[in-house]
């Protein structure tokens, strides 16, 4: 293992967020020591998520209180190791789950490190990536193959792991079922592809032609421009030729959420995974008559990133078309523009890019 790291910056350039409807400012963030189980990542990409732009345009409440570094899809490597660190050294090339598990708690040890009790998401508990250094606990961080982008890392932190969870814990799609999917975000597209291995029936609703052709692309069985039809129900139900089995609202909009019930047959399975702190707009009347479940599905469970890669090494997902820009720190606010102006499915900022 490469010999530990001692020396270390005295400060860091960030993006903070320090008030919702104003862009993030560049600052300069003393470094925080090292603690002993600690390694220090050199961060190389972190994406932009539509997460991100609910705190910054929506005033939606960060749990810590700014000034705060938002970010939580991060890949980098290990610049410095604190004394006792064992499992990494130097050089080596990581992801950083999105989400952080104490380990010690009974979800931990029962295996549902989603419901911990101290739960911790990088960019809203704790600082995240947007930034040249992020110090994380070496329990929390996994290898990154060496063939592997540090672009794909950062799908791999959140979005990929994020979509197995659903597919595969939450929900459990089985073999042909009908699954529509609102949202053709970085996240809609992992499920997609997740949701298609389980053998499924996967439709698409967006607003993006570009977006829905590539998840044409990546195997769906039907897409749909909701702006396109008159009721977005009825265009939905139409290119079914019924009502769906799983419905997954990705976006967190009252409108769509309303939308995806529509759209779900007696005893279907509605999913909520568009991160919003908006009130549920559908009566508890129709989900009891109707022997509805309403699922809801949040986070990134570490113990499930080797199977993701292993998908990636076996080629059965495909992520090259989700990565749409690449940016360094300084511009982190034009990157974002590309999300809020539907230019974008995953943006990448390079904390540590040279600017040219």
């Amino acid at each position: 293992m490469t010999e530990k790291k001692t020396e270390s910056k005295a400060s860091m350039k960030a993006a903070v967020f320090r008030h919702a409807y104003e862009p993030l400012t560049i600052e300069d963030i003393p470094l925080k020591p090292l603690k002993s189980t600690d390694a220090r990542i050199r961060i190389e990409t972190c994406s932009v998520c539509h997460t991100d732009l609910q705190f910054i345009d929506r005033g939606l409440a960060t749990s810590k209180t700014p000034p705060l570094i938002l970010g939580h899809e991060i890949a980098g490597v290990v610049e410095e190791t604190g004394k006792n660190v064992t499992s990494f050294g130097v050089g080596d090339r990581v992801i950083v789950p999105a989400t952080i598990s104490c380990g010690k708690c009974l979800a931990c040890k029962s295996w549902n490190e989603t419901q911990c009790d101290n739960l911790k998401i990088l960019g809203n508990h704790i600082d995240g990536g947007y930034a040249e250094y992020i110090a994380v606990d070496q329990n929390q961080l996994i290898h990154l193959p060496d063939e592997f982008p540090f672009e794909l890392g950062s799908l791999i932190s959140n979005v990929f792991v994020g979509a197995f969870h659903l597919v595969y814990d939450r929900v459990n799609i089985r073999q042909g079922e009908t699954v529509v999917i609102f949202g053709c975000g970085g996240f809609g597209l992992s499920l997609l592809q997740m949701a298609k291995l389980k053998q499924a029936q996967v439709f698409m609703v967006d607003i993006f032609d570009w977006k829905l052709n590539i998840a044409r692309d990546y195997g769906a069985d039907g897409v749909l421009n909701s702006n396109k039809c008159k009721v977005c129900e009825e265009g939905v139900c139409d290119m079914i030729r019924g009502k769906a089995d799983v419905v997954i609202e990705t976006i967190g909009t009252p409108r769509t959420m309303v939308q995806a019930m529509n759209v779900l047959h007696k005893g279907g399975r509605l999913v909520l995974s568009g991160y919003s702190d908006n009130t549920i707009p559908f009566l508890a009347g129709r989900i009891i008559m109707d022997e509805m479940s309403l699922i809801g599905s949040v986070g990134a469970p570490m113990r499930e990133i080797p199977d993701v890669i292993k998908l990636l090494k076996d080629r059965k997902i495909r992520w090259q078309e989700m990565v749409s820009g690449h940016y360094p720190l300084s511009q982190i606010n034009e990157a974002f523009n590309t999300l809020r102006m539907g230019h974008s499915i995953r943006t990448m900022v390079h904390p540590n890019q040279q600017e040219t």
